[in-house]
C-alpha cells in the first residue's frame, strides 16, 4: 500500500492541533508492520486543506491506485484523507472500483460493507463539521483582530510590530518607504526602485517587488485582511494623495508612455474613451473603446479611429503655442480639490455597495441588473482615476513651457490631464485640426477650446 500524510496550514508549526508528518508516518508504519503490509511509497501534502481533494500528494496516490501500482492507501486518520463528505466518498468509491482499499489507522473501519460505508459517511460528516467550525472560528478571530488594529499578515517593510500585534513606524526603514513613494509619485517606479536598491540593499528589489510595496494600503494606516478593513489603526507613512500618485501597473506605465493620450481622448460620437493600439499596418492609433470586441456596453456607431502620431503632434503644437509666454506650472493643487475628489470616491463606493446589497433590486431589474451594476462599478473607477490623476499632477511639478514636458510622452500625458478634461475626436478623414476639440479641465464639456 501507499502511505498518505496530510498537514493543514498552521502558523508556528506547534500546538496540540498540529500532528507532524513524522508522527503520522510512524503510526502508519507501526500499523503496516503489525498487519504485514508493505508501504511501497509515501505521499505528503503539507500546508494543504482537507476541504478539497485536489491535493498533489493525494492525486498522485489515487493515480497509482487506479493504475494498479498499489493495493490501497493507508492514512493515520480519516480526516487526514478528507474533510469533505461528497468528494471523499467519490474517491473511496474509485479506490474500491480499482480493487484497492483505504485504511484509516485510528478508526480501524472497513468501508467495503454497508455498515462500514455508513460509519465512513458519518465520520466524514463529523470531519467536515470540525473543519467548518475551525474555519468559522478562525474567521471570527481575524475579524476581531482587524477591528482592534492587529496586523495579521507579515509585517510590512517600514513598520515594526508591537506586542499587541499593531504596527508602529520603524525608525530606520519608515523614512526609506516614504521617500520611495515620493519618488514613484513625482518621477517613476524606476526612481523608487533605484532608491530602494541604494538604501535598503539587504532586500532583493525588482520592479515587481517595488510595485507590490507601493500597492500596500498598510502605508495609509489601514489594517486589512481579505474583505476585512479597518482604517486609521496605525500611523500612516504617506498621504492618500502621494499613495494614489505612486500607483502604477505593468500595463498602465508602459501604455502611458506609448500612448500619452489614451483615456484622455474621447470619441465625439459616443463619449467613450479612446485607447491606444496598433492599426492594420502596425502603426500606432487611438480608437474608440466602445468599438472594440471587448466592450460590454453599447457599441459605438462610428468606430472612431485616428493616427496616434498626428493627434499627439497636433496637441503638442497647440499646447506649445497656447502656453507661450505664460509662467505657470502644474502641481500643488488646493487641498480642497483632493478632498472633493476623495469624497466623490466615497460617494461612488457607497452607491455601489448599497446597490449590490439590495436584493430586491436584483429581482426587480432581472437581466438589466448587471448593466446597472457595471455602471456603478465604472463610476467608482472613474472617481478613483480622477483622484489619481489629480494626485499625480500634484506630485509632478513642471514648467508648462519646459521641453521635458513636451518631449517626454509620459510627462506630457500627466500634464495634459492637469490642463484638459478631455480631447474630443470626431470620426472622418478630414485634417486633424478639424476633428479635434480640447475641453479645459474646468469646463462642463459643452464649451471646448478649438484646437485649430
Amino acid at each position: 500500500m501507499d502511505g498518505y500524510i496530510r498537514v493543514s496550514r498552521r502558523l508556528g508549526r506547534a500546538g496540540p492541533g498540529y500532528i507532524s508528518p513524522k508522527v503520522q508516518r510512524d503510526a502508519i508504519q507501526r500499523w503496516a508492520d503489525y498487519r504485514n503490509v508493505q508501504i511501497i511509497a509515501w505521499h505528503v501534502d503539507e500546508d494543504q486543506s482537507g476541504g478539497t481533494q485536489n491535493r498533489p500528494g493525494l492525486r498522485e496516490a489515487m493515480s497509482r491506485v487506479e493504475a494498479g501500482e498499489t493495493d490501497g492507501i493507508a492514512c493515520w486518520r480519516l480526516n487526514r484523507f478528507a474533510r469533505n463528505v461528497s468528494d471523499a466518498i467519490r474517491d473511496v468509491q474509485r479506490i474500491h472500483q480499482a480493487g484497492a482499499q483505504l485504511a484509516c489507522i485510528e478508526e480501524d473501519i472497513d468501508p467495503t460493507g454497508p455498515f462500514g460505508r455508513f460509519i465512513l459517511t458519518v465520520l466524514l460528516a463529523v470531519a467536515t463539521l470540525e473543519r467548518d467550525n475551525v474555519v468559522a472560528g478562525f474567521a471570527e478571530a481575524k475579524r476581531r483582530a482587524v477591528e482592534r488594529g492587529a496586523y495579521i499578515s507579515r509585517t510590512p517593510f517600514g513598520y515594526q510590530r508591537r506586542d499587541d500585534g499593531t504596527l508602529a513606524p520603524d525608525p530606520t526603514d519608515a523614512p526609506i518607504v516614504t521617500e520611495a513613494f515620493r519618488l514613484a509619485a513625482s518621477d517613476s517606479i524606476h526612481a523608487a526602485l533605484r532608491h530602494l536598491e541604494r538604501v535598503a540593499p539587504g532586500r532583493r528589489w525588482t520592479t515587481s517587488t517595488t510595485r507590490r510595496l507601493l500597492a500596500g494600503r498598510s502605508y495609509l494606516g489601514e489594517t486589512r485582511n481579505g474583505t476585512l478593513v479597518q482604517p486609521d489603526t496605525h500611523e500612516p507613512l504617506v498621504s492618500r494623495a502621494v499613495w494614489e500618485a505612486a500607483q502604477t501597473s505593468p500595463a498602465t506605465r508602459g501604455s502611458s508612455a506609448a500612448f500619452p493620450l489614451s483615456g484622455l481622448a474621447k470619441c465625439a460620437s459616443c463619449g467613450a474613451v479612446m485607447v491606444g493600439g496598433r492599426g492594420g499596418k502596425g502603426q500606432r492609433v487611438y480608437r474608440c473603446s466602445a468599438s472594440l470586441s471587448t466592450s460590454r456596453g453599447e457599441r459605438c456607431p462610428t468606430g472612431c479611429v485616428i493616427t496616434a502620431s498626428l493627434i499627439e503632434e497636433h496637441v503638442r503644437d497647440w499646447t506649445r503655442e497656447a502656453l507661450a509666454g505664460l509662467t505657470a506650472s502644474i502641481g500643488d493643487p488646493e487641498a480642497d480639490d483632493l478632498a472633493l475628489l476623495e469624497r466623490a470616491i466615497a460617494d461612488a463606493e457607497a452607491e455601489l455597495d448599497a446597490f449590490a446589497a439590495d436584493l430586491r433590486l436584483r429581482s426587480a431589474l432581472g437581466d438589466r441588473y448587471h448593466e446597472h451594476l457595471d455602471a456603478r462599478v465604472r463610476a467608482v473607477e472613474k472617481a478613483r482615476a480622477a483622484y489619481r490623476s489629480r494626485a499625480r499632477t500634484a506630485q509632478t511639478k513642471l514648467d508648462l513651457r519646459s521641453p521635458a514636458l513636451l518631449d517626454d510622452p509620459e510627462l506630457f500625458g500627466v500634464a495634459l490631464r492637469g490642463i484638459f478634461d478631455s480631447i474630443l475626436v470626431s470620426p472622418g478623414r478630414s485634417v486633424v485640426g478639424d476633428r479635434v476639440r480640447l475641453v479645459p479641465a474646468d469646463a462642463d464639456g459643452s464649451a471646448g477650446v478649438s484646437a485649430s
